[in-house]
């Protein structure tokens, strides 16, 4: 009989071995240079090498190995030794090692091309830089199929996507944020409230606003007769102030097409010298004004560089300040939706009577004066001094209307803020800011690309017509499809409870919101097993800014009170006006995370999502997790944005965004790199900035930084990453 051989431990190696250098440290990675690096020729360890190269000192726990004693989260055993935590982990070991990044690519791009399609509830208010759903899930998804049930906390809340997976999962969630229109919004979206009712008290509302709707907007259009006004365009004038002829500030000559039809063949265009509009052929390559007969420049052709204008009279021609008077206004064309269809056309002597009607009385919110900042700036610039100079009489006059008719609704307060948040979201079309498309004609809002602009023609949007982009009708179905959404993918009989984070501390239950600076958060003493956020995104976005006209009109309408104030000093931002660079910055996440260290368990984690351009924000944030005490264990690179997203239309911005797992304790200088990323060049800047950080020694450089990050990162054929505008030229 043939006797058995005793198989030996570790196992004869395969005949294939992976190709590359293998990486085991930092050291080794130093070692290797831009081109290995870039081209696949180095390699992190695998389950193979951990197996034939144990860690010394401790047993590792790799898959295919025998699992004995209890073991942590990140797969090291509370029997290991106390180096157990220095070894090189490996993609088992980290939450983000479980998740399917192919898929979860996949169903990103397919939803944010189309976000209110697969999540309602995020149409109900406007927040910036929102974190996809189908990413968030994916992580609650890996985190709960390790742990299984777990108290999830955000500290940056803002848009609410990771509170709204959370409960999604019937998780226990806390929520915090700094602004309070972000902590109401996401209340709202997380309430329980009937679709039925929400949609009657709408109607209602709608209903008794129909007189108002009919005095403001009905018109008589000179070929198809009653019609009502959509949009009215309107050019700013000026004085040359060498001249003093009039010049109206088009930023083009072509206005807009006349319709959205597919074969439209006909356009409008402006003259800068008389003000007049004309029609005239598309296809047409020189044209006239039929006003004053001067020549129109092209459709392409820009008439503002820089806010700055040319007097176009003959005998002055001086280039001059555009924005340097008063604002004043002239009626260029209005919108109409007649019975033939909408179409675009002159204004009628009837049509300019109405629009120029006299200013209601303002409520003192929206009477007071506009803050300084970085984007508020260009506002003041163009003589809006309060947030009711951003509105044409008419809007503010619809918009208290409607506020004065949900106040008069016998339903319960939760339907009237529903109501109101709709009708606070509506203030975003203001309508001496509102931009127009001209080629597909349609307002965008004051806001859109996370920006205040001025550019000498805006759109006046009727925002109680049932057409329309952002009209209060709109708003109001979107409200009740959210409230279907909502009791269709959330718990019912969650409890949602909101309060200032100055509050006292007390056990986590359904969810928590809290609005107030996280440098202070409710949550109690490690009591979160994942923390997933993603910090502001250094000068990026300049949240307070833009969220301010909405608070100004929560206060207006009672949504909140009109005492709440909103201390912009603890905003974790970048903002030259206000004087915080990226030291201040640094020092709030830091203070920031060490609060957010506080309540997360031993045990727990912390996943953040980031990306950015400027090399400060990543040297930032990586002083802030050392200086809190946190240890870089995995990153995975995953698609975050809307590739078909108009604002970033020739704009070198990132795709991706970096996912960075974190523990509170010390890890290894070589996080493990989750899932396949790719060989992008923005792939390859994204890990380098996370490798850099995660090997960051304490109060490092930014040069120092700079250096190492530059290192790592090799040569790229795009660079996105740069520290300085000196260094963007340099690459």
């Amino acid at each position: 009989m043939r006797s058995r051989t005793r198989r030996t431990w570790p196992p004869r190696p395969r005949r294939h071995k992976p190709e590359g250098r293998l990486v085991r440290s930092w050291a080794d990675l130093c070692a290797t240079g831009p081109l290995e690096r870039t081209s696949r020729r180095i390699r992190f360890p695998t389950a193979r090498d951990r197996r034939t190269v144990p860690s010394s000192g401790s047993r590792t726990i790799t898959k295919g190995m025998p699992r004995r004693g209890r073991v942590d989260p990140v797969g090291v055993p509370h029997n290991a030794g106390p180096d157990a935590a220095d070894r090189i982990p490996t993609e088992a070991d980290c939450l983000i090692g479980g998740v399917d990044w192919a898929g979860v690519e996949d169903r990103v791009r397919a939803q944010q091309r189309n976000r209110e399609v697969h999540t309602p509830v995020i149409s109900l208010f406007r927040w910036w830089a929102r974190r996809p759903h189908a990413l968030i899930g994916a992580l609650l998804d890996a985190a709960t199929e390790a742990n299984g049930s777990v108290v999830v906390a955000d500290p940056f809340s803002g848009g609410g996507t990771v509170a709204i997976e959370a409960v999604r999962r019937n998780l226990v969630t806390y929520a915090q944020d700094l602004h309070p229109w972000a902590v109401t919004g996401l209340r709202s979206a997380l309430e329980e409230i009937d679709p039925v009712v929400l949609q009657g008290a709408a109607q209602r509302v709608l209903e008794r606003l129909v007189d108002q709707r009919r005095a403001l907007y009905a018109s008589e259009c000179p070929q198809h007769g009653d019609c009502e006004v959509l949009t009215a365009l309107w050019v700013r004038e000026v004085r040359c102030p060498s001249c003093a002829d009039h010049v109206f500030l088009y930023p083009y000559s072509y206005i807009s097409r006349a319709t959205r039809a597919a074969d439209e063949r006909w356009g409008w265009w402006g003259c800068t010298a008389c003000g007049s509009v004309t029609r005239s052929a598309l296809t047409v390559a020189a044209r006239r004004c039929g006003g004053c007969g001067r020549r129109l420049e092209g459709p392409d052709h820009p008439l503002l560089r820089g806010m700055r204008a040319r007097c176009p009279h003959r005998a002055c021609r001086r280039e001059f300040d555009a924005l340097q008077d008063a604002p004043s206004w002239a009626l260029a064309l209005v919108q109409r939706n007649c019975a033939d269809g909408v179409h675009l056309g002159r204004p009628t002597p009837a049509e300019i009577r109405q629009a120029a009607k006299t200013p209601p009385a303002i409520p003192s919110p929206l009477a007071e004066a506009i803050p300084d900042g970085l984007e508020t700036t260009i506002l003041r610039r163009a003589g809006f001094n309060t947030w009711a100079d951003l509105y044409a009489p008419r809007q503010i006059e619809s918009l208290l209307a409607a506020g004065a008719a949900i106040d008069e609704l016998p339903h319960p307060a939760q339907v009237k803020d529903r109501l109101r948040l709709a009708l606070c979201s509506a203030g975003e079309m203001a309508g001496r800011v509102s931009r127009w498309d001209r080629h597909y004609p349609k307002a965008y809002e004051a806001i859109a690309n996370h920006r205040y602009a001025v550019i000498g023609l805006s759109a006046e949007v009727n925002l109680l017509a049932d057409r329309g982009r952002g009209v209060l009708p709109r708003r109001f179905a979107a409200s009740v499809k959210a409230a279907r959404w909502r009791s269709e993918q959330l718990p019912r009989g969650l409890r949602v409870s909101k309060r200032a984070s100055t509050g006292r501390r007390q056990q986590l239950d359904g969810a928590h919101l809290a609005h107030g600076s996280s440098v202070r958060q409710l949550a109690p003493r490690s009591s979160v097993d994942l923390v997933l956020t993603d910090p502001p995104y250094f000068d990026d976005v300049q949240y307070a800014e833009l969220a301010a006209l909405f608070l100004a009109w929560a206060r207006t309408t009672g949504l909140e009170s009109d005492s709440i104030e909103l201390d912009l000093a603890q905003e974790a931002v970048a903002n030259t006006r206000r004087g915080t660079d990226a030291e201040r910055y640094r020092s709030l996440l830091t203070r920031i995370l060490t609060e957010t260290r506080r309540t997360l368990k031993p045990d727990g984690r912390m996943i953040l999502t980031f990306h950015n351009t400027d090399l400060r924000a990543w040297w930032a944030l990586g002083r802030a997790l050392h200086d809190a005490h946190f240890g870089i264990r995995a990153l995975a690179v995953a698609w975050a944005e809307n590739d078909a997203d108009h604002s970033k239309r020739g704009r070198l911005a990132f795709q991706r965004d970096l996912v960075i797992e974190c523990r509170p304790q010390p890890s290894p200088d070589q996080p493990v790199i989750a899932g396949d990323p790719g060989e992008s060049s923005e792939t390859l800047e994204l890990l380098a900035a996370g490798r850099a950080i995660a090997a960051m020694p304490r109060d490092e450089s930014l040069a120092d930084f700079r250096a190492r990050y530059r290192q790592l990162r090799g040569p790229v054929t795009v660079a996105r990453i740069s520290p300085t505008e000196q260094d963007r030229k340099r690459d």
